[in-house]
């Protein structure tokens, strides 16, 4: 599960320059620095740093306080990470006004890293066999996912799923049970492969076996056992 960083030390020390700060109704306040504008800083920052995440990113900024008034920066404003650096979830992004009155903040950022992952279309009950109909892909925050998830339906086609799952509930591999292409005790068909050249012999499983599985199997003309990788039903194939 993804940890987060505790931002309670740095956002204790937001505000570093004390004398920049203003309060509302002070007749002799110049005008206030726009908190729009500090939001976007921050977000401008963790975009020019977007090819840095996995797939597509959006990125959105927490308001700041109400009460914070900040004197209006006679230069541009500069951002900055913080001393965590940036990562998908939530981050803490510095803003500071490098002008004739300084100031520093922190800003709350949160990374959403977005991509398609296989949820189900329509219900399915315990045990029942998934078929293409069933799943679909959707875009989700990858960072919020805190198992394995899928990316390809086809990865799924003819498992079983293990309970209950809801529609559009993102699929994991716990809740499902690979179909077993090769059992134990049953016959094979053991393909070894050299370079160009190809034999096919029959054999017998000595293990279960679902899609990429390494079984064990036995040549049954010489008695061998040899182990291979299951590549489709009843069928073992053995690299040299």
């Amino acid at each position: 599960m993804r940890r987060l960083f505790d931002t309670r030390p740095i956002l204790a020390g937001m505000l570093l320059s004390i004398g920049s700060v203003s309060t509302a109704g002070s007749a002799t306040d110049g005008p206030f620095e726009s908190h729009e504008r500090i939001r976007e800083t921050a977000r401008q920052h963790v975009l020019a740093r977007a090819t840095e995440f996995p797939g597509k990113i959006q990125v959105t900024t927490s308001p700041l306080d109400s009460r914070l008034h900040l004197q209006r920066c006679n230069r541009p404003l500069e951002s900055y990470d913080s001393p965590n650096g940036l990562r998908p979830g939530r981050n803490v992004v510095g803003v500071r006004c490098p002008g004739s009155k300084p100031w520093k903040l922190y800003v709350r950022v949160n990374i959403a890293t977005l991509g398609p992952v296989v949820v189900a279309a329509r219900p399915l009950a315990r045990g029942q066999q998934i078929s293409a109909a069933d799943l679909r892909l959707e875009e989700r925050d990858t960072s919020r996912l805190h198992r394995a998830y899928f990316t390809d339906p086809q990865a799924l086609i003819g498992q079983r799923a293990r309970r209950q799952v809801a529609v559009g509930r993102v699929l994991h591999p716990g809740m499902v049970e690979r179909r077993k292409l090769v059992r134990r005790g049953g016959l094979v068909r053991i393909v070894v492969r050299h370079g160009a050249l190809q034999v096919s012999m029959k054999g017998k499983a000595l293990e279960n076996g679902s899609l990429g599985d390494q079984i064990r199997v036995r040549n049954t003309a010489s008695g061998r056992e040899i182990t291979g990788e299951v590549v489709s039903s009843g069928v073992v194939s053995v690299g040299q």
